[in-house]
């Protein structure tokens, strides 16, 4: 029997942006090198925050409205393969002093062999949602880096990091909103993706 209803799971991991992006005259430096030396200026740091990243671009807005879609087809589908289900037992409940033996322990099995591959069906297409998440971050975060490296330059900024890294920072520093607008700008909500939500 199927139990339950189609729960979309909380958004995977986010993937990790690169920390640093220096550019500078003659290359970079080497192990052991001290990063002021190899600058010969200040360091400015910029932080994102990864998850508000991909959650508030219309890239992210557009994977949960795929998500929240496709989750309330299955919904209606599991809804209608239980109604089926049920149905089917009660009628063999009902066949079962009528029938020989032998014929309502085969039709039993089948049936209990029919319910098994709904439950593995309709679960393959639940974890597929986690699936098309995971799959659509990565391809989200690599088209990104470019933009982001010119957000960087254009905040007059070196280095990238994590704004889950920052213990003490200035508002000043993050520049999420900003890298928001530029992969808005430039990608959109993606296209249709690589890797389909749903299976047939």
């Amino acid at each position: 029997m199927i139990r339950g209803r189609a729960i979309v799971f909380g958004a995977v991991a986010g993937l990790c942006l690169a920390t640093a992006a220096i550019a500078q005259q003659g290359g970079g430096f080497s192990l052991g090198q001290s990063v002021e030396r190899a600058i010969g200026a200040d360091l400015v740091l910029r932080s994102v925050d990864e998850e508000r990243l991909f959650r508030d671009s219309e890239f992210g807005q557009r994977v949960q409205a795929d998500i929240d879609a496709a989750s309330r087809a299955l919904e209606a589908e599991n809804a209608r393969l239980l109604s089926e289900l049920t149905a089917r037992e009660e009628e063999l409940t009902g066949l079962r002093d009528s029938l020989p033996p032998d014929e309502f322990r085969a039709q039993a099995d089948a049936f209990d062999q029919r319910a098994e591959r709904i439950r593995q069906d309709q679960a393959q297409k639940l974890s597929r949602f986690a699936q098309f998440e995971e799959s659509e971050r990565r391809r989200f975060f690599a088209r990104s880096g470019v933009i982001l490296q010119q957000v960087l330059e254009d905040e007059g900024a070196q280095i990238l990091i994590a704004a889950r890294a920052v213990i003490i920072g200035v508002p000043e520093m993050d520049m999420t909103g900003a890298a928001i607008a530029a992969i808005d700008a430039e990608i959109g909500d993606g296209g249709a993706p690589p890797f389909p939500l749903t299976l047939p």
